[in-house]
């Protein structure tokens, strides 16, 4: 393999792999991002869950204040409606974790991808390194007595 050959090969493995650590860089901050939208849709699930339980409570306790059926019944409906309507947004919340976490999975699954392309590019690069010294050891002529 000629010198021209060996920096031709170096130049396009080198780019290779500056293209494949950019990738596994993007991917890391795409997976950074998705796993900190999921701890904010966690702990807006529990702050919802704190803020249901406490509305409910009050509407429990305002049924158990309450003499008159129309007033329970109206109470009982409100309880109804609110814990439909908190299941809803539970379910939504739900979904949108379960969808980021089928993105970070896919992330995932492309980093290890990216892993093992950076490596397998890294000792190809360092074959050729190796090789193109190899022949300019054998290139270079041997003096004796020069030190």
């Amino acid at each position: 393999m000629g010198y021209a050959l060996f920096a031709s090969r170096k130049l396009v493995l080198d780019g290779e792999l500056n293209n494949a650590q950019l990738q596994q860089t993007q991917r890391s901050n795409e997976q950074y991002n998705l796993a900190t939208k999921t701890l904010s849709l966690q702990q807006q699930l529990t702050s919802m869950n704190v803020s249901q339980s406490q509305e409910l409570a009050g509407l429990y306790e305002q049924l158990s204040n309450t003499q008159s059926s129309d007033g329970r019944d109206s109470i009982n409906n409100q309880i109804k409606q609110k814990e439909l309507e908190y299941e809803r947004e539970v379910d939504d919340i739900n979904r949108q974790i379960y969808q980021v976490s089928i993105k970070e999975n896919a992330i995932e699954m492309e980093v290890k991808r990216l892993d093992t392309q950076v490596t397998t590019l890294q000792k190809q690069l360092e074959a050729v390194e190796e090789a193109e010294g190899q022949a300019i050891d054998r290139a270079t002529p041997k003096f004796k007595g020069l030190a």
